[in-house]
């Protein structure tokens, strides 16, 4: 291994929010500043370090790479809108929690935790006690914080904060954004899942080449590099079939469609069965191989992602709790979330309670999932608040691969609209 990887791998293996700096990894590692500060580069070029104007460059999480919290206290201070007094250096912590102090000191101890977060208003005596907790403090109301109370926070290096906001305005934002939060840590990314290091081909190697690592890895398709490690190309058996085995790869790889590690699973994985792609080679944002990514990778998280997603109260999943199922039809009754200016359902809402009936159909008719390709849709009539719509789908046609279905929505025996989607079967 290379003096470069083991910076790499030294780097990688930091814990988050750690200072990285060419002089610290050359003495440490044993090597010259400039073999420091290329790798830095190349850590900052794959995600694992960025350069912050305050602290200088710093380890972060990578593009895929999930941590428990991802609200900071920094964070924070732009959801409530508040202005920090003390304790700067505390600003880049992951926040866990947040109470409101509305009782007595010998009550509100046992609430605290360590880096939670105490919404109070003119309380020094609560505001100090939560400081020596490790409880960052968020005034509410504008009032005017003691001078000892903020010297305080600066001394342990814990964020004191206040807004001209009350209470519950503060408390509502901040729970709005911890469930924004946990929605995009419920969102599988390709990161999470692909394969890093997988073994290549270079695009001079030819198709002897390509057997003889069939042979070594059991794998049938690779990414094909350049010297520069940007990925030209995919080869697989089928390329080389009745190939001699002097053939360079560059005359019988087929062009890559590649995946960036900040692409949902979701996106991919209807490229990939839309092109019939069995693997895609995964990239940096410079362009350069990071590893391959495959259909069976793709399908197994998707279905895990079902089984166990923390959140249930995104748009879609709203409706979908609404969803009932009458025997041949599926029937919700229209809330106010759905109703656009004008009063009547919004086009959106349709197209959503169509896709979970689709889905709702193939899963118990086929156990399989389906990628929704189009939905044509002809609006007939208006729905409003509190009406009981019934949604009654049809499958008009169905092959291996794929199936049209037919769905009229009613309100008593009026019909509202009626939709044609396709489907691919999965």
């Amino acid at each position: 291994m290379s003096k470069h990887e083991e910076i790499l791998n030294y780097i990688e293996g930091l814990e988050i929010g750690r200072q990285v700096s060419v002089r610290g990894i050359a003495n440490r590692m044993k090597v010259a500043d400039g073999t420091a500060y290329r790798a830095i580069k190349e850590a900052e070029n794959q995600g694992l370090v960025a350069v912050n104007d305050r602290s200088g460059t710093v380890r972060v999480a990578a593009k895929g790479q999930k941590i428990a919290h991802r609200l900071t206290f920094g964070k924070i201070t732009e959801v409530a809108n508040a202005e920090v007094l003390g304790g700067l250096e505390g600003l880049e912590v992951e926040f866990s929690r947040f109470i409101i102090s509305a009782m007595e000191r010998a009550s509100f101890k046992r609430y605290l935790s360590p880096n939670g977060l105490v919404i109070v208003g003119d309380r020094k005596e609560i505001q100090s006690l939560a400081l020596r907790e490790r409880n960052a403090v968020l005034v509410t109301g504008g009032f005017e914080v003691n001078q000892e109370v903020i010297d305080y926070a600066n001394e342990l290096g814990i964020p004191l904060m206040r807004t001209s906001y009350d209470t519950f305005t503060v408390a509502n934002r901040i729970s709005h954004a911890l469930s924004n939060e946990l929605i995009k840590k419920d969102v599988i990314t390709v990161g999470d899942v692909f394969h890093q290091k997988r073994a290549t081909l270079r695009e001079e190697n030819t198709v002897k080449d390509f057997l003889d690592l069939v042979k070594k890895t059991n794998d049938s398709r690779f990414a094909v590099v350049n010297r520069y490690n940007v990925v030209v190309g995919v080869v697989a058996m089928r390329d080389v079939t009745n190939r001699k085995n002097d053939t360079l790869l560059n005359k019988v790889m087929t062009r890559a469609n590649v995946a960036k590690a900040n692409m949902t699973v979701a996106s991919v994985s209807q490229k990939m069965i839309y092109e019939g792609y069995d693997m895609m080679p995964v990239v940096y944002e410079n362009h350069t191989y990071a590893g391959i990514i495959t259909k069976s990778d793709v399908l197994q998280s998707l279905q895990k992602a079902q089984e166990e997603s923390q959140v249930a109260h995104t748009f879609s999943d709203n409706i979908a709790d609404g969803l009932a199922e009458k025997g041949t039809a599926y029937t919700i009754t229209i809330e106010p979330f759905m109703i656009n200016s004008v009063g009547t359902v919004a086009t959106g809402v349709f197209s959503e309670l169509i896709s979970h009936v689709v889905h709702r159909v193939f899963s118990k008719r086929r156990k399989r999932n389906i990628i929704i390709e189009s939905i044509d849709m002809h609006m007939l009539g208006a729905a409003g608040i509190d009406n009981v719509l019934e949604i009654y789908p049809k499958v008009i046609g169905e092959t291996r691969i794929g199936a049209m279905i037919d769905c009229e929505i009613y309100h008593v025996n009026l019909i509202i609209a009626k939709v044609l989607v396709n489907v691919q079967l999965t």
